[in-house]
């Protein structure tokens, strides 16, 4: 017996413990539950309390555009200002006109954030002032790209952008070529009358002559070259008519080639007639411009006019044999080649090539 008693009562103690584990996990299966339940409560309070003040704004909204919309409707003056403005008579129209001013307002409010109030001032003054002065804007943009595209089209690698004259010069002549013919470069002529000497029947260049064709003179031809859009570089050497003396013969067939190619200097050429005299010195100034790497690339035609062509561009028929220094000249004219032309122009040596 004591044996059963002491056996019921471990029983009951083993039920007593797991009735009373069981009754623990349901209590905290009800505390989590709980917890879940709160933190749920207080998401949805906090949702409601935003969609309250949503609501709250677009009540207080809806009273300013009703309080608008009253004040427009009881507002003859204003219905009238809004309809002349916007030039409509339906009154769904006119509010799509309103809701547009609406937006515009939206779009300048965007614009804003990038510019200043002062920046759109002064833009909005200098439209108005471009307005004043009868320019159109908008064509004054487009004709702004234009000239951009040209500029870009014009401009060269490793040579300066194309100024903004240069640009109008072409444009200038793009409009007048149809009816108002070619518009031929200046003739660039150094003459002993302007302190360009050559030693007495020679061809040798004076020192401060071959500093010119060195420094100034390509400067001054590529600037023409640009402006009219020409390509040949043609150096004509003119000479009075006093003879250069007895010579009994010419080295010009053997030596104009080494001249040029700067394989041999100008003091070896001997003419033996003044037209001679105008193609050496002619040479002489062609062998210096192709040494220059901003006229890398152009055709240089050395030619002699002698002693038969006057300063005025006329023929020298009427004799003149006295000592003139302004025939005794270098003209440099420039002109663009004709199609399918085949004239060339030596290489430039090592020294021309620009790096």
């Amino acid at each position: 017996m004591e044996g059963q008693i002491l056996e019921q009562r471990s029983s009951y103690r083993r039920g007593l413990v797991l009735g009373l584990t069981m009754a623990e996990i349901m209590v905290l299966l009800v505390f989590c539950l709980l917890i879940a339940m709160a933190a749920f409560l207080k998401r949805e309070e906090t949702r409601r309390v935003a969609a309250e003040q949503e609501l709250k704004q677009e009540k207080a909204q809806n009273a300013e555009i009703r309080d608008v919309v009253n004040s427009l409707s009881k507002s003859a003056a204003v219905a009238e200002k809004v309809e002349s403005l916007s030039g409509l008579s339906d009154p769904q129209a006119i509010d799509q006109y309103w809701r547009e001013l609406v937006d515009s307002r939206s779009v300048i409010k965007e614009i804003e954030k990038n510019l200043s109030a002062k920046e759109l001032r002064e833009g909005a003054a200098n439209i108005a002032a471009l307005r004043a002065n009868g320019i159109d804007v908008d064509k004054a943009i487009r004709d702004a790209e234009i000239v951009g595209a040209i500029n870009r089209a014009m401009s060269k690698p490793g040579e300066p952008p194309v100024s903004a004259q240069n640009v109008l010069d072409t444009l200038a002549r793009g409009m007048a070529g149809d009816g108002g013919g070619h518009q031929w470069p200046p003739i660039i002529r150094m003459s002993e009358a302007d302190g360009y000497f050559f030693k007495s029947g020679s061809a040798e260049l004076s020192p401060s002559f071959r500093d010119a064709l060195a420094v100034k003179t390509p400067i001054e031809i590529l600037n023409y070259i640009r402006k009219y859009d020409v390509d040949i570089i043609e150096v004509v050497g003119h000479t009075d008519e006093r003879p250069i003396g007895a010579r009994q013969f010419s080295n010009l067939d053997r030596d104009l080639l080494p001249v040029l190619k700067n394989d041999a200097g100008v003091i070896s050429l001997v003419p033996a007639d003044n037209a001679g005299l105008g193609l050496a010195r002619a040479v002489a100034v062609v062998s210096v411009l192709r040494q220059s790497p901003l006229l890398a690339g152009y055709k240089l035609i050395p030619l002699s006019g002698a002693q038969l062509v006057n300063t005025d561009e006329t023929l020298a028929i009427s004799p003149s044999p006295g000592d003139i220094q302004q025939r005794r000249r270098i003209e440099i004219r420039l002109r663009k080649s004709s199609s399918g032309e085949t004239t060339g122009s030596l290489p430039p040596t090592a020294a021309a090539v620009p790096r």
